[in-house]
């Protein structure tokens, strides 16, 4: 059953809404989108939960959505999906073969989940990101938003990472879901994994980030951990994650306490699709 997470009206002039653009985030758990203007000003921004089991379900879902939501029937000027589903490697352009993407895809996440395989080299980098999404939900997505665009999440996650000031050092960027982590670590300045884990214990997620820190020969105690989306710093999540990592900080959006609707919200709530909706704005 779809579920509304959060609905935040942040801006209702109609001539804010003539050259505005809608950018939507897809997980199979997970829609949300934000609106901006062409001032890159938040207009609204909306969170749903998916209860989807298969692709076919996770279709109509999302057709319904499509189909009742009014902000969406606007018709945006602009419009970028971003798809977040965790099939996706990334592979040198040294290495890449168009052809080979759906075979490379299968080896590593097995068969089980069947879809469309897609690509995009990776802006600033010499690198392709391979990446399978339900066919069902490219072509409806495709039908819904003419002359609309898409990229992977983890493409454009880089991109924002690229753009900020650059750190020698090593760090993790942990991004929270319902049930579900984005993990991007970084050693001596070097990307060394990204990467999607589902967790249904406090205690997951922490064993996992440990584990990272054991692959990479990184001490938990001396790496900054940036948190961001759904997380509570009052959780027994947070709790667990601070008693092995002492350098723990939340991201936030530049100027998102200036828009009144997202004052009741911490700032790293949605500091994740706000930051690439800016990017591809």
């Amino acid at each position: 059953m779809v579920r509304t997470l959060f609905d935040i009206a942040a801006g209702h002039e109609p001539a804010e809404w003539l050259h505005c653009h809608l950018t939507m985030e897809i997980s199979r758990h997970i829609f949300s989108y934000a609106v901006m203007n062409q001032d890159k000003k938040l207009l609204h921004l909306r969170v749903y939960a998916l209860d989807a089991h298969d692709n076919q379900e996770l279709g109509e879902e999302l057709g319904n959505i499509i189909g009742t939501d009014e902000i969406l029937k606007n018709n945006a000027e602009k419009k970028t999906f971003i798809y977040n589903f965790p099939e996706s490697q990334l592979v040198p352009e040294k290495y890449f073969h168009t052809d080979g993407g759906a075979a490379l895809i299968e080896l590593l996440n097995g068969d089980l989940n069947k879809g469309i395989t897609l690509s995009e080299r990776i802006q600033g980098r010499e690198e392709y990101n391979v990446y399978q999404v339900p066919a069902e939900i490219h072509s409806l997505l495709l039908r819904s938003f003419s002359n609309s665009k898409y990229w992977h999440y983890y493409s454009l996650w880089m991109l924002s990472e690229q753009k900020q000031p650059a750190a020698p050092g090593s760090s993790f960027s942990v991004l929270f879901y319902p049930n579900r982590v984005l993990v991007s670590a970084v050693k001596e300045g070097q990307l060394h994994l990204l990467q999607s884990y589902v967790y249904e214990a406090a205690e997951d997620v922490a064993y996992y980030l440990l584990n990272i820190c054991r692959q990479l020969q990184l001490s938990p105690e001396n790496t900054p951990v940036v948190l961001s989306g759904m997380i509570d710093v009052s959780s027994v999540l947070y709790t667990e994650i601070y008693k092995y990592f002492g350098q723990l900080s939340l991201e936030g959006f530049p100027g998102a306490a200036s828009i009144p609707a997202l004052e009741e919200y911490p700032d790293h709530f949605f500091s994740p699709l706000l930051k690439l909706a800016t990017c591809v704005s």
